[in-house]
């Protein structure tokens, strides 16, 4: 179902009350209050500065200037088809391209500080007014609507006050689509230093949220100059290397913490950093695979390899133009450049094959898109791997085609082989473990559209067992990435979406966390703090306190406590804790393909002895195996 009305009225009677509203005047921008003197506070006032405006609504991206607290608002196009305004709809007569408009996930809103500090002599003697206004609409005789607050603060964020721009409704449009001129006006309180600004968007039927706002404007009778368009603040590290695979339709919340059907998934999430509002950006499948490569959808609302050809840079452009390598591989691709269907496999599991300079060039191609089995081959050596890696599953082991515990088999076989290869053990390298879109492809507030994603890093630099809670879409997804490998932005929608900030470990860090026992989910704890050197290790409830907190030091020691973790040679030796003095018995490496912690003189692995899961199992040393008493959630 695309762009679903409701209430639609007859096309005289909508043209009747359209020509009544431009003879009382709507579409003139009445003056602004007197005095007026700085230049418009609000950054991208008009929606401008949004990369590609949506031609049907259903498609969220990045607001330049703006924060996304909910929902999934948009940019539409002008004259955009199904009813959406065009350039004879009534509004602003300075109206640009495109327009705000609440997206496709019910409710949105978009959120904007304004700082006025600079005026702060004025504001506090008195007298500066504000002026707000904007132009707010909707559609036909829905009831969808927007609304714009703002709220004047004090330096330390309280409120001394607020005005609002009340919602075009729609018997204040007369059951017509079109835009409303709103003003408010006002004193500025005293002690004001921000004025927070909230555009929101109200659902109430349909696919779309059919609040309309456009040319917004707040002005103070001081003399600010207009704030500049700037791009988020990033903490993203650089990398060597960074592997990105894209799953297919399965919500966050079935796949985040099933463990019966995802179990190595859920271990590497709770063993690295989680996002948990992470978000697509449309439906279906392929448009998400094109906004993570290239940071726009180009039209692209359907899945269409064969029939659409995009013109435009993708992430394998900017990586090339930065001197770096890239490739895709994808399982059962049958040699280089298959653009064939065959089984399970689609060229459109990466998606590399909508872009023309793929397309129109067999040789390039070839150099680019290879089967998954070459990735295996290139992992050999840190020089053949490339610098960024898309790979994927085909279409039944990627979780859609086959079922969640397919694809959570097939990451399992698949993984190791890039946590075993010389660029992740030697090199700093990113696996960004995401998905296209979640399970329902449908519109409204019951979908969300909210997906997992995992971030996990090699030589510690990212967090361990971390929930990142910031709101990220695919385009924050491919910010992050660009920053990652120091790529230059390929649309305003990554310039301008925020990284993921809160999920690196400084530069350096040695990793540091619990060991947690995949099949008991208890930790290794020593037991009572007890430093005494000898005290054996036991499992017991994962609390966080320090004698569960281990570090794997560059040596290869495992310590806590300032004691190393050590063992004897023999099957069945207590794992215990001793002075560090470096010696074989107090080397450890942990493998994160296996899960096993093993012993540099013995070659025996960490057990619990038995295979026993209750708090005070003793912790050993045993020849090494594939069971879950060997199997550790480790920091890496």
């Amino acid at each position: 179902m695309r762009h679903r009305r409701i209430g639609r009225i007859g096309g005289a009677v909508a043209a009747a009350l359209a020509m009544c509203a431009a003879a009382l005047g709507t579409a003139v921008t009445p003056a602004h209050a007197a005095g007026a003197s700085s230049a418009n506070l609000i950054v991208d006032a008009g929606a401008e500065s949004a990369a590609i405006c949506s031609t049907n609504g259903l498609d969220g991206m990045t607001m330049p200037g703006w924060t996304i607290t909910s929902g999934e608002p948009t940019a539409v196009c002008y004259g955009a088809p199904d009813g959406f305004p065009d350039a004879s709809t009534p509004g602003s007569p300075t109206r640009g391209r495109q327009f705000f408009a609440g997206g496709a996930t019910g409710d949105a809103s978009l959120t904007q500080t304004v700082d006025v500090s600079a005026a702060a002599s004025a504001i506090d003697a008195g007298g500066t007014t504000y002026d707000l206004t904007g132009w707010l609409g909707g559609y036909a005789g829905q009831l969808d609507r927007v609304g714009l607050a703002a709220t004047f603060r004090n330096a330390s964020g309280g409120s001394l006050g607020s005005a609002q721009l009340a919602p075009a409704t729609s018997t204040d449009r007369g059951l017509a689509t079109k835009f409303l001129y709103r003003e408010a006006t006002g004193a500025v309180p005293a002690g004001t230093r921000s004025i927070s600004l909230v555009l929101a968007f109200t659902w109430t039927a349909g696919n779309t949220t059919d609040g309309y706002a456009d040319d917004l404007s707040l002005t103070l009778s001081t003399p600010l100059p207009a704030p500049a368009l700037t791009e988020p603040a990033s903490q993203v590290p650089g990398y060597d290397h960074v592997f990105m695979v894209m799953m297919e339709n399965e919500n966050y919340e079935d796949i985040v913490g099933n463990t019966s059907k995802a179990p190595y998934l859920n271990s590497l999430a709770n063993a690295n950093t989680v996002l948990t509002q992470s978000y697509a950006v449309t439906h279906p499948s392929d448009p998400n695979y094109v906004a993570l490569a290239a940071g726009g959808l180009y039209g692209l609302h359907d899945n269409s390899p064969f029939t659409t050809t995009i013109d435009a840079p993708h992430i394998g452009t900017r990586v090339e133009q930065a001197g770096k390598t890239w490739k895709s591989y994808i399982e059962n691709q049958n040699g280089n450049c298959d653009m064939t269907t065959h089984g399970s496999y689609s060229p459109d599991d990466v998606p590399f094959v909508f872009f023309k300079d793929i397309k129109a060039d067999q040789a390039r191609c070839a150099a680019h898109l290879q089967p998954l089995t070459t990735m295996v081959s290139d992992l050999r050596s840190a020089a053949t791997t490339p610098n960024f890696a898309w790979f994927a599953a085909d279409g039944c082991d990627d979780m859609e085609g086959c079922g969640i515990t397919a694809g959570d088999n097939w990451l399992k076989n698949t993984l190791p082989n890039i946590f075993a290869s010389p660029a992740w053990r030697t090199q700093r390298s990113l696996l960004v473990i995401t998905f296209d879109e979640a399970a329902t492809k449908a519109y409204g507030p019951s979908y969300p559209n909210r997906i997992p994603t995992v971030l996990i890093g090699s030589q510690g630099s990212v967090k361990t067992g971390f929930q990142s809670g910031g709101r990220v879409d695919h385009y924050g997804v491919l910010a992050t990435v660009d920053k990652a490998l120091g790529l230059a932005p390929l649309t305003n929608n990554d310039r301008y979406a925020a990284p993921v900030n809160d999920a690196w470990n400084p530069v350096g860090t040695t990793p540091a966390g619990p060991i947690t026992g995949v099949g008991s989910d208890r930790c290794a704890d020593v037991p009572g703090s007890n430093t005494t050197d000898g005290t054996q290790l036991i499992l017991w409830g994962c609390h966080g306190a320090a004698n569960q907190r281990w570090t794997l030091g560059a040596d290869r020691s495992v310590s806590a406590l300032g004691k190393c973790l050590t063992a004897a040679t023999a099957n069945g030796s207590a794992a215990t804790i001793s002075t560090c003095t470096g010696a074989a018995t107090q080397k450890w490496t942990y493998d994160p393909a296996t899960m096993r912690l093993s012993n540099d003189a013995s070659g025996r692995c960490l057990d619990a002895n038995g295979g026993a899961t209750a708090d005070n199992t003793k912790l050993i040393v045993w020849d090494c195996h594939t069971g879950t008493n060997q199997q550790w959630i480790a920091p890496s």
